[in-house]
């Protein structure tokens, strides 16, 4: 991420965001977008972002609802896309993968990366294509694709007979279950 323009979609509290600014000041991205529709987990996300003493110039807190593109943001954030894209546990409803994908397309540029960390725990509706119910990874990654976002790769937690005993003597094997991150390029 290192100089690169990150934009975080859901950003809720920041947490993902903050890793990235804080892991290393050599891999920080130059300028981290951090957006949401919850104007109360923004408030929580700019105080996240103080008090972990990022400067000013480096990053912003914005309300940006899905299904929009970058113009709703402000000036200079909307003059340029962005390299990486970000989204962390989101898509907790099937009707919000395409809003997602339409904004995720508009704000980062041709050959930008799109991170998505999935956990597969969405709501269903009468409306929800049977596709979605039946493999949701597989739906994302096909609506993906009708955005122009190419797969890269999927990371995905070790199954079942790879556990090796000694994680699972602080983890609980649960917790390996579901869940991937899932790599796009546009």
């Amino acid at each position: 991420m290192a100089k690169k323009r990150v934009i975080e979609f859901g950003c809720g509290t920041g947490i993902g965001g903050l890793a990235l600014m804080l892991a290393d000041e050599l891999s920080a991205p130059s300028v981290m977008c951090f957006t949401d529709n919850d104007p109360a987990a923004l408030r929580v996300c700019e105080r996240n972002c103080s008090v972990n003493n990022l400067s000013e110039e480096s990053y912003a807190v914005k309300e940006f609802p899905w299904g929009c593109d970058i113009s709703v943001l402000d000036e200079p954030l909307s003059n340029g896309l962005f390299d990486v894209a970000l989204a962390t546990d989101v898509l907790y409803d099937v009707d919000l993968i395409d809003p997602l994908f339409t904004s995720v397309g508009s704000c980062i540029r041709e050959d930008g990366i799109f991170i998505l960390s999935h956990i597969p725990r969405a709501c269903y509706n009468d409306n929800n294509p049977p596709e979605a119910i039946e493999d949701l990874e597989k739906y994302i990654i096909d609506q993906a694709a009708n955005y122009g976002l190419d797969l890269i790769t999927t990371i995905s937690p070790p199954r079942e007979e790879e556990l090796q005993e000694n994680i699972l003597k602080w983890c609980a094997r649960t917790a390996f279950f579901a869940g991937s991150i899932i790599i796009f390029r546009r």
